[in-house]
């Protein structure tokens, strides 16, 4: 079955095809080059699964802790001359679906090129928001490996990188692997009563990611910042409010040490029906965790360092240890700050990885501190302002 698959794709693409050349990449990954190198195709993915411990009540990882499903992951990219594509499908747990990014795109030149589909929002830190494999607060806030439907321009030359994107529309709200403001009627898992006025959704969303390289010795540095600009309208009265967010990211590697961090700025300005608090809008996804409340005005910040250290311990080739730590300062006085701290290691034994996470949070949703999902926001649920302990290990083979 496979190689008729192969024969499929070859001979679709283009004639006179040179065989598969996935070089290192393990089965059942398919990679292909036609024999001019004007053509190729790679299919590719991961296989995912989760051992967790969390220390609240309610949890459905607390007693016993058990290894579970996580995603399978199907990665696809490909170019004819000067197109390409490049696209992501998540099979989750719970029976979700995800797309992390899904676009199209023409290359004008070496350093210049469009995307136009779902292309991933340039914004912050990327490719990641930090190096654990736990999420911390900058992406709960919409600040990391985010898409949405439209047009992005990229130039990216030694030094320089400049991102341009245009989206009309936001990802819709059940393929959304990272979260988003949304709908309540339309995002999946809205359950406390709180969120039900909530009908704010983007659009004409712009984004700008400027970056710059700075090499010297064995340092390799990037100093960057961003702006996002968007409407925020409000299917209940139709009016439209607005959305800003402005931030500087950098990042410093010297061999094996790396650093990374982040200070965004982000303000919603709502136009609720009376009644409705314009201090929150509502967060979501593709309902894989519950829709939460965020505060509407606050300042997030992160600092990431990890180091790598080589071994040779059978298949093991290279361990990387790091601490991810994130705060998110809120402007109304009475609102307790949100914080979050991971340590652990990620290990390197190809084509399986896997991570140790060790986490601590405070007045954040996703760690037991909100049991009315206001943990981001007024903190007044059951758990406020005590820190939780989450341990994860994340087991995933890459292909």
């Amino acid at each position: 079955m496979r190689k008729i698959i192969i024969s499929l794709l070859v001979g679709g693409l283009t004639a006179g095809a040179a065989p598969a050349m996935a070089v290192g990449k393990p089965f059942p990954h398919i990679g292909w080059r036609s024999a001019d190198g004007n053509a190729g195709l790679d299919i590719g993915g991961a296989l995912r699964a989760n051992y967790r411990y969390e220390d609240w009540q309610g949890s459905h990882y607390r007693n016993p802790p058990h290894l579970r499903f996580d995603t399978f992951r199907i990665d696809s990219s490909g170019y004819y001359n000067n197109y390409f594509f490049d696209a992501g499908f998540w099979f989750q747990d719970n029976r979700k679906y995800a797309i992390d990014r899904a676009f199209v795109g023409y290359r004008f030149n070496q350093n210049n090129s469009v995307q136009l589909g779902i292309p991933g929002k340039p914004f912050g830190l990327e490719p990641y928001p930090q190096f654990g494999w736990s999420y911390g607060i900058p992406f709960y806030l919409g600040f990391g490996v985010n898409a949405a439907s439209g047009i992005k321009y990229q130039y990216h030359d030694n030094h320089w990188s400049l991102d341009v994107a245009y989206f009309p529309w936001m990802e819709p709200e059940n393929l959304r692997y990272a979260p988003e403001v949304g709908d309540y009627s339309r995002l999946k898992n809205t359950i406390y009563p709180t969120q039900h006025q909530q009908r704010n959704e983007k659009r004409d969303q712009v984004n700008v990611r400027l970056a710059r390289e700075f090499q010297s010795g064995d340092w390799r540095n990037e100093l960057g910042g961003s702006l996002a600009l968007a409407r925020l309208h409000n299917r209940d009265t139709g009016d439209d409010g607005s959305f800003w967010a402005a931030g500087l990211h950098g990042r410093l590697q010297n061999g094996p040490w790396q650093l990374s961090s982040q200070l965004i700025r982000y303000q919603y300005s709502p136009k609720n029906p009376t009644g409705v608090d314009d201090d929150t809008v509502l967060m979501g996804g593709n309902g894989l965790t519950p829709a939460y409340l965020i505060p509407a005005k606050a300042t997030t910040a992160s600092l990431n360092l990890a180091r790598d250290v080589d071994v040779k311990w059978g298949p093991v080739s290279k361990l990387r240890f790091y601490n991810d730590y994130s705060v998110l300062w809120k402007d109304k006085g009475d609102w307790s700050d949100s914080q979050m701290n991971t340590v652990g290691v990620q290990v390197f034994a190809m084509p399986v990885m896997f991570w140790v996470d060790f986490s601590w949070a405070k007045n954040v949703n996703p760690w037991g501190g909100a049991l009315n999902a206001t943990g981001w926001t007024n903190t007044e649920s059951q758990g406020s302002g005590k820190w939780y302990f989450r341990t994860n290990v994340n087991i995933g083979y890459y292909f």
